[in-house]
């Protein structure tokens, strides 16, 4: 069985994925933000500077994610991807945000099947890497996700991620078991499941409704509780270390994030985002997350966390919201 880690853009970036790997453990390989394809002749490290080897630790692996609808342009950035040692590459056809989605990208592309098909013609044509893809249940219906699922039963793939939401939901409502279990049942290539697993026990009840899926990802879960991918490979942190880990996990991403950004307010703004995850499990009452909102400057930020990150009973081990 293997875990992934689902590409959040703005968070799972190379600092936070080598910190994670390192800390925590549990994740077999993690999939990159992805990055948007454009028409380029030459492309330049800039675009690429998340994923270049340098920035990522030997031992962590890593699955570049692309976003686009032109096949000569994918292709373009594919090879710059390959030339730099990478033996996969992901394509997102499941993002959900409308910025993306009108743009007929991501999700936004899944009514459309002959786009797909023209689109795999290119990028399959000769490719000397394996090619995943990433993928809702349709923009607005099931209906649309397995239309797709027969142009993508026809190319070579090296797997399909389903996330079992439409488009449309964004990150609301609730995952589509059924809806899931008929795209994944037309699906030729290997599956992995995508959705909603936040606990060990979500993990238990999608394992058990499917199988025969080995492979899955975890996204909000994950970040939300960086132990639960190695409790899921059977691994418990007693609860007595945890928040010295958290703590540790924090400290780096906080001074990775000081090394990359200019000014405390951007600093400050990004840490509310890590904690947007975290808080979950360790903010009982509101009153963490109400303090860090007030935060501007790195002195008053470190003063409200420190009071939590200090604390050795301060994390929960079930959501606690």
């Amino acid at each position: 069985m293997n875990l992934y880690l689902a590409p959040v853009q703005g968070m799972t970036i190379a600092g936070y994925r080598n910190s994670f790997a390192r800390i925590f453990g549990g994740i077999d390989a993690f999939y990159s933000p992805f990055v948007a394809t454009a028409d380029h002749k030459k492309i330049s490290t800039s675009l690429l500077k998340d994923i270049l080897p340098e920035h990522n630790a030997a031992q962590v692996k890593v699955i570049p994610q692309l976003l686009g609808n032109n096949g000569d342009d994918f292709r373009i950035f594919s090879s710059a991807i390959y030339e730099m040692g990478y033996k996969e590459i992901n394509w997102n056809i499941g993002c959900p945000f409308p910025m993306v989605t009108n743009k007929k990208k991501g999700s936004g592309i899944l009514p459309y099947p002959d786009m797909i098909e023209n689109f795999l013609d290119i990028v399959c044509a000769h490719k000397p890497y394996t090619l995943t893809v990433k993928m809702r249940l349709g923009l607005e219906s099931s209906e649309e996700g397995l239309r797709v699922m027969e142009i993508l039963n026809r190319y070579p793939l090296g797997g399909v991620i389903i996330h079992a939401r439409t488009g449309i939901q964004m990150y609301t409502g609730s995952v589509d078991p059924d809806s899931f279990e008929a795209l994944a049942s037309a699906c030729r290539h290997q599956i992995t499941y995508n959705g909603d697993i936040f606990t060990y026990d979500d993990y238990i009840r999608v394992s058990k409704r499917f199988p025969y899926i080995k492979n899955f990802m975890l996204g909000r879960g994950a970040l939300s509780d960086p132990f639960l991918p190695a409790l899921i490979k059977g691994k418990t942190v007693p609860p007595a270390h945890k928040m010295s880990m958290i703590k540790e996990f924090h400290d780096e991403i906080y001074t990775y994030y000081q090394s990359i950004l200019s000014g405390d307010k951007h600093l400050c703004d990004k840490m509310k985002e890590f904690w947007s995850y975290i808080s979950v499990h360790t903010d009982r009452d509101g009153k963490l997350m109400k303090k860090i909102k007030k935060c501007h400057t790195s002195a008053n930020y470190l003063q409200a966390v420190n009071q939590i990150l200090c604390s050795p009973d301060g994390w929960s081990g079930t959501p606690l919201r």
